[in-house]
């Protein structure tokens, strides 16, 4: 299958929710969102956590809310993806109050849930195919990128306010990073650089948090837009500043899969034959509907079949966790490229289940073992 784009699922358009978060809304001493009681606990343990993308149907406060309580009642776990806002962490800008208010109801949020955090900062522009950086102020050299210092020292300084603030226990420095070392060898050693800084500068200050970036699994395999040899030496460059093996995976995107059932025996096991500590799947997503020009592409039942794949493959391996990008499609369908994500989602735009929410449920209400002190 060919596509000229890949648009990620985990960007949210920040001005829109900044805008729906300086409005207002109704809270409680507990916290800004509902309270929530999650089900009784039922059927054998699992060891795998279950993760939620903070990806809401509509971009209004009331519904992007719900998507963490959402996590409260079906996950241990959410995930934020956000562009830098560029202009705010360059040396010397302020940061804006936009900013710092969707940073308070995030923060609110997650501890009010008691909910893991995953906060994933995504520089890249999913729309060419992570070759140039996302949402960077126009300037007279665009094609520096990461080789600029104030870029770099930008994303420095939204890595460690985000450290600061939201104290995550996972920090994503570079979504599907792959991708730009494959199609901009430049760019990425700019990346790299900042990434290192970045790093050091985030472990200083909270060593405990876990820094990494996410790389793409399709084309880490030569199987997306691009076909070539496995490229694992995109892992390998991060050296020790990697402290988890995260992935996301789309395989219905694949030009080598056309069905679940094609999906290699070793396809999820071979990420434990290359990385010996803690591995996430920190995206996935799977075609509950055909996609325009691809019939083969797409039902409920294949996404359900996946779904179960995915996590018995990340429960047997060991995984950490398994993030799913949202659970419920957007209200207005995606256009041009971006439209093979309209139906990721496990439930539909109006709350209807599909077939994999209930495989989802059921493995939201076994129990999960609390982690051995000291863990």
């Amino acid at each position: 299958m060919q596509y000229s784009r890949l648009f990620p699922a985990t960007i949210i358009v920040a001005a829109l929710i900044f805008a729906a978060c300086n409005g207002t809304g109704d809270s409680d001493e507990t916290g800004p969102g509902p309270d929530v009681i999650r089900p009784a606990s039922q059927g054998p343990p699992r060891t795998v956590r279950l993760g939620l993308g903070a990806q809401p149907a509509e971009e209004t406060r009331e519904v992007y809310v719900d998507t963490f309580t959402t996590a409260a009642r079906h996950a241990e776990l959410v995930s934020i993806a956000r562009v830098p806002p560029w202009r705010e962490f360059f040396p010397g800008a302020e940061v804006s109050e936009g900013t710092h208010a969707l940073m308070r109801l995030e923060r609110d949020l997650v501890r009010q849930y008691d909910l893991a955090l995953l906060f994933a900062i995504d520089p890249t522009d999913g729309a060419v195919q992570r070759t140039r950086i996302a949402g960077l102020p126009e300037t007279p050299q665009p094609e520096e990128g990461f080789l600029r210092e104030d870029v770099q020292q930008a994303l420095v300084a939204y890595a460690i306010y985000i450290a600061t603030n939201y104290e995550p226990e996972y920090l994503v420095l570079g979504v599907e990073i792959n991708m730009l070392r494959a199609r901009s060898p430049e760019q990425f050693r700019g990346f790299l650089q900042a990434y290192r800084r970045a790093y050091d500068a985030v472990k200083s200050i909270r060593p405990d948090i876990k820094v990494f970036p996410t790389f793409q699994l399709e084309d880490l395999l030569g199987q997306l837009t691009q076909q070539h040899p496995p490229q694992w030496e995109a892992v390998e460059a991060f050296g020790r500043r990697l402290d988890v093996l995260a992935i996301s995976t789309y395989p219905y995107l694949s030009s080598a899969i056309r069905l679940v059932r094609e999906i290699p025996a070793g396809y999820y096991s071979q990420l434990r034959d290359r990385f010996a500590g803690e591995i996430l799947v920190s995206e996935a997503g799977y075609a509950s509907a055909t996609i325009e020009g691809h019939s083969w592409v797409g039902s409920e039942r294949e996404q359900e079949q996946f779904l179960r794949r995915l996590l018995d493959d990340a429960e047997a391996n060991g995984f950490g966790a398994v993030v799913w990008v949202a659970e419920r499609d957007p209200m207005q369908s995606r256009q041009g490229g971006a439209a093979v994500l309209n139906d990721v989602g496990l439930r539909f735009s109006d709350g209807a289940d599909k077939i994999a929410w209930a495989v989802w449920e059921e493995w939201a209400l076994r129990p999960l073992p609390a982690p051995a002190e000291g863990n």
